[in-house]
């Protein structure tokens, strides 16, 4: 069963598993249909990325769950000014740094009762098939993601080589993640996605069977729309890590 609750940097580092740099780089606009599933229902959001040799936008149609304790329609990763933006609010948005974001990570993780024990788990296991499809004009190749608990069950990603997005910092190893996106990032990540130059058009879950698809890209826009997107907002204050942070004690 898919979760419903679904985490922005889980989703983020997911996708950051899947690109690179054989053709020209890619600026625009990508849309993501994320399915999720309650009591049997499935649920659709939409998520936009918006990129430029610089900088990338992800956007959602809801809020997104960065941790337990914060949430945000969007993140703004700006590679030239070494820095993240996650809008918490409607005018006012966190600027921090990767370093800042692990610690950020690490202390919420110990608040939620995590351990460092329990951060690293095993790298997945993956495999490419001879299976191929085109999806909006991309051609795209199988790779498979086993499950070692039970092999019954795998995720089927379909990769196209030829979107090229400039990830920046999140192609950087990451420290101090719960193990829900640790091996995400710091797993295939680094073998497949920004050393393997491929964007994820459509991943599925895989159980005998049965599909249930977990993401599908529903539009490819090569244009400048991105431009104006990989901008902080009029009216928009930034909030310091150290002000976030002395604001969450407070209110604890």
């Amino acid at each position: 069963m898919l979760n419903k609750k679904l985490s922005l940097l889980g989703l983020i580092f997911f996708l950051a598993l899947f690109s690179g740099s054989v053709h020209a780089q890619f600026e625009g606009q990508i849309t993501m249909d994320v399915f999720s599933e309650d009591d049997g229902k499935i649920e659709v959001s939409q998520v936009n990325l918006y990129a430029t040799p610089n900088r990338i936008m992800f956007k959602g149609q809801d809020n997104f769950s960065v941790m337990d304790q914060m949430s945000t329609d969007g993140l703004l990763i700006r590679n030239d000014m070494k820095d993240f933006v996650i809008m918490t609010e409607k005018d006012q948005a966190l600027q921090v740094t990767k370093v800042e974001i692990e610690g950020l990570v690490e202390m919420l993780s110990s608040w939620g009762g995590d351990s460092k024990e329990n951060r690293n788990t095993p790298k997945p296991d993956y495999s490419f098939s001879d299976r191929t499809q085109t999806i909006l004009g991309y051609e795209t190749a199988e790779m498979i993601i086993t499950d070692s608990e039970n092999p019954n069950k795998h995720l089927s990603v379909w990769l196209a080589p030829e979107i090229d997005i400039n990830w920046g910092m999140l192609a950087e190893k990451w420290n101090n993640m719960p193990k829900s996106i640790d091996s995400e990032i710091n797993g295939v990540a680094q073998d497949v996605v920004f050393k393997g130059k491929n964007f994820p058009m459509l991943i599925e879950a895989v159980e005998g069977d049965e599909r249930k698809t977990i993401m599908k890209v529903n539009n490819v826009n090569r244009s400048s729309v991105a431009k104006s997107m990989v901008e902080i907002p009029s009216g928009v204050t930034l909030m310091s890590f150290k002000d976030y942070v002395f604001r969450m004690m407070m209110e604890r």
